[in-house]
């Protein structure tokens, strides 16, 4: 943008007091929250150092940082709720000696050997964020646990970490905002900026009242776009600002510079009726009047959507479109991994976000190891992430017997297996667990070397070392237990041919490198999309109970959808698993599209 729009300028030019700006997808936000610091500095004379600016996470506040550098403003104070509240830890003289998993498993399984980890640690964070801790009355949440039980959990957690000298990254705001509550006017600003409110917590947004005392807060947010609620987001912050903020005002940034004009209309249309009762809510304008082309495709199964979507990555690639310009999205991590197979088996180069593609999934990396193993035993690194995977028997030894490993195998030159089965071992019961690894091992290369077929090998590697019931022990929800059984046949479904070298090549082939090189096809959750864009969308894997998720609120579900259609610039695709019940179209899909049978 050579200029600003109306909106914006009024925006950056805002000077004292409370303003919640509604930025809309593509609507410039940060070029408005960059000028609207320099406004302050050079314009108003406002000191650097009196400005605070709040960004969401720890790439996009680097980001900030750089650019604001750049401008002259390299003293304003930049950085994520996180990082400030412990720049004030640190103030105050509090050592930060962070809780590493393995502590955290450690402290949950002293209550229960078989917790679910994850399950206890989101509940113990929700809390957190809601500024309740173990004696308090807990806000709802989902749990495979009652209240009593996570109540344990909860309090045994917290004083073993407390004995440590331990704390959690939830613990950097609840202790910061103590001393805030205990200090007051100690830590404080002129002027606070904060982007992406709509995804605060109560206690992020008891900690801006906090230190922005002079009421100077201008905050950047979307409604429609707050999407992260179960991680205690809470979109009251920015729907009701004026409870929080005295007299604010209220700035609608409705231009969208992003999307062609029927992809903003479209997106309009869908995401409105979840906002009927929002004073504030004004549609979005495209920028761009002309359209761009979108799609809807309906597929049986995951595979042929798979196959499909990549045949239609191959005809944009054809037509002259850079990779780095086509994004697949998708609404859960196991959704990508027919789409990721077959741009590996076409050789075309992709990145998925946060290393969460199929061959990444646990169990999926697991088998691929055993199966490196086979194939060549002096391949360290697989064994390692075999001994790491803890499957049986491997599943009570402890970390130190894979350290003395690496240490017998430097000693005496040999792999690091190799030195697993043959140093010595005092405790009988691990003597016992190694050696009926190595004689699974060695039964299963007799059948390498018979030539068994790769998918057998896959299935005997599953049944010797009790993966399908180990997935069952460590998940205890029912969908991501059949998710992950699942994996296993998709895992197959991936093999041609019988050739175990062919294959592990295959899987590999597309290495690190290549994952970082930027022209390449992106596939990532919708969740990792947003503030992103690209030329080309696919929106995969629509699907009642899937997306929009039964267990999770329909309206969190649909301002997901919206994140994900407002990332494209010209062309969207979309497709679903299947018509829904109704038979005439899955439940997003009839409300974006309207019947299509």
């Amino acid at each position: 943008m050579t200029k600003f729009n109306d909106e914006q300028k009024l925006a950056i030019e805002f000077h004292t007091g409370a303003a919640g700006i509604v930025a809309g997808a593509g609507s410039g936000k940060s070029t408005v929250l960059l000028n609207r610091i320099k406004n302050l500095v050079e314009v108003h004379n406002e000191p650097q150092n009196s400005i605070l600016a709040i960004s969401f996470t720890r790439k996009t506040a680097d980001e900030l940082e750089k650019k604001l550098s750049k401008m002259g403003l390299g003293d304003v104070n930049v950085g994520t709720f996180h990082s400030i509240c412990g720049r004030i830890l640190v103030q105050e003289g509090i050592t930060l000696k962070l809780i590493q998993d393995w502590q955290v498993a450690n402290y949950l399984k002293s209550v229960d050997k078989n917790v679910d980890i994850d399950d206890v640690k989101s509940f113990i964070s929700y809390q957190k964020n809601h500024n309740k801790t173990f004696t308090d009355k807990f806000i709802p949440k989902d749990s495979l646990y009652n209240e009593n039980e996570l109540r344990v959990f909860f309090k045994k957690y917290e004083t073993m970490k407390s004995k440590a000298g331990l704390c959690d990254f939830d613990d950097y705001l609840t202790m910061c905002l103590d001393i805030l509550q205990k200090n007051k006017g100690k830590y404080t600003y002129e002027f606070i900026l904060v982007d992406e409110h709509q995804d605060s917590c109560l206690v992020q947004n008891m900690i801006l009242q906090e230190l922005c005392q002079s009421g100077n807060m201008f905050c950047l947010y979307d409604p429609r776009q707050a999407i992260y609620s179960w991680r205690a987001g809470n979109i009251e912050y920015c729907i009701n600002f004026d409870k929080y903020w005295e007299n604010p005002t209220i700035i609608n940034l409705y231009k969208n510079y992003r999307s062609a004009k029927n992809i903003v209309n479209n997106a309009n249309k869908f995401i409105k009726p979840y906002f009927k009762n929002y004073e504030h809510y004004v549609d979005s304008e495209a920028h761009n009047q002309s359209d761009g082309e979108i799609t809807i495709r309906t597929y049986g199964t995951r595979e042929i959507e798979g196959v499909e979507v990549v045949d239609k990555i191959e005809e944009l690639i054809e037509q002259g479109e850079k990779l780095s310009e086509i994004a697949v999205l998708y609404r859960m991590n196991l959704h990508s991994s027919f789409v990721e197979n077959e741009l590996k088996r076409r050789g075309i180069d992709y990145e998925i976000t946060n290393d969460s593609g199929f061959f990444k999934l646990k169990e999926v990396e697991a088998i691929l190891s055993y199966l490196r193993l086979l194939h060549n035993p002096h391949d360290d690194q697989a064994f390692e992430t075999v001994f790491r995977s803890r499957n049986y028997p491997l599943k009570y030894l402890k970390n130190d017997m894979l350290d003395k490993a690496k240490h017998y195998s430097g000693l005496h030159d040999i792999s690091t297996y190799e030195a697993f089965v043959t140093m010595e071992v005092s405790e009988a019961k691990h003597k016992r667990s190694i050696r009926e690894f190595e004689n699974s091992i060695n039964k299963l290369r007799l059948q390498v070397d018979r030539e068994a077929s790769v998918i057998t090998l896959i299935s005997n590697i599953v049944k010797s070392f009790n993966i399908d019931s180990g997935i069952r022990e460590n998940y205890s929800n029912n969908d991501e237990i059949n998710d992950r059984l699942n994996s296993i046949d998709v895992l197959k479904s991936f093999v041609k041919g019988n050739n175990l070298e062919q294959f592990i090549t295959y899987v590999y082939s597309n290495n690190t490198k290549k994952k970082s090189k930027k022209n390449s096809v992106k596939l990532m959750s919708i969740h990792s999309s947003k503030g992103l864009e690209w030329n080309n969308c696919f929106l995969i894997g629509i699907e009642d109970g899937k997306f929009p998720h039964e267990k999770s609120g329909l309206d969190e579900e649909a301002r997901l959808l919206y994140v994900g259609i407002t990332r494209s610039k010209e062309n969207l695709y979309i497709s679903q698993i299947g018509l829904g019940e109704s038979g005439r179209g899955n439940q997003f899909i009839l409300e974006y599209f309207g019947d299509i049978k």
